[in-house]
């Protein structure tokens, strides 16, 4: 009798009805993310200690790249404009650069109103002391960044001097708990609205 018990509690757990959550993006391993102090669109110091929110959806995007970061942007406003105003109260947005070298605080901040978005745009101050701070950040969420010297100088979209380099990244989003541990991840191409919100709210309620 105790081995047919013990056979069912074994088989509940790897069928995930005890102790596990099912989201709709991939489940990540639950780890805390980086310490950090950025700098917003403003030019105001920023940390996530500053938010207390059940849920904090984090993009990644670089205002060089092409479609795909401003898609992701709109996704990620798409999504939060799903739910309604009480779940909005549980749910903080937040971008981070992965071109700090050329991503400023005012870049970012006309990025943000090309957007039409309103969330923090996070960059740093001085990348000459930042870089690995923010390139700790990036790890933490599961983001990768490689940078690649252009062939050609190519003229950035929106930018009125010549990049000599091309930033490549993971465009994703990560949703991160009230502990400020990474908990899903939802690549632009694999995006569906519905489904993000459908994880938020799965998130907030724990």
């Amino acid at each position: 009798m105790r081995t047919l018990l013990a056979f069912m509690i074994v088989m509940m757990l790897s069928s995930g009805c005890i102790g596990t959550t099912d989201f709709y993006g991939k489940t990540m391993e639950v780890k805390p993310v980086a310490t950090f102090e950025l700098f917003d669109d403003n030019g105001d110091r920023f940390n996530l200690s500053m938010i207390d929110s059940d849920v904090i959806m984090v993009g990644f995007i670089h205002t060089s790249c092409l479609d795909e970061c401003d898609d992701l942007t709109r996704s990620m406003n798409e999504t939060y404009n799903l739910l309604s105003s009480q779940e909005q109260q549980t749910v903080s947005l937040l971008t981070i650069t992965t071109d700090p070298w050329h991503d400023n605080s005012n870049r970012l901040y006309h990025y943000k109103k090309n957007n039409s978005v309103e969330w923090p745009h996070l960059t740093v101050s001085n990348i000459n002391t930042e870089l690995a701070m923010i390139e700790s950040v990036w790890a933490s969420f599961g983001t990768s960044v490689e940078i690649s010297a252009n062939q050609t100088e190519s003229l950035a979209r929106c930018s009125i001097h010549l990049m000599d380099y091309t930033v490549t990244q993971t465009v994703h989003a990560i949703l991160i708990d009230s502990d400020h541990n990474v908990r899903v991840q939802w690549l632009e191409s694999e995006w569906d609205s519905e489904s993000v919100a459908a994880d938020i709210r799965k998130l907030a309620s724990e």
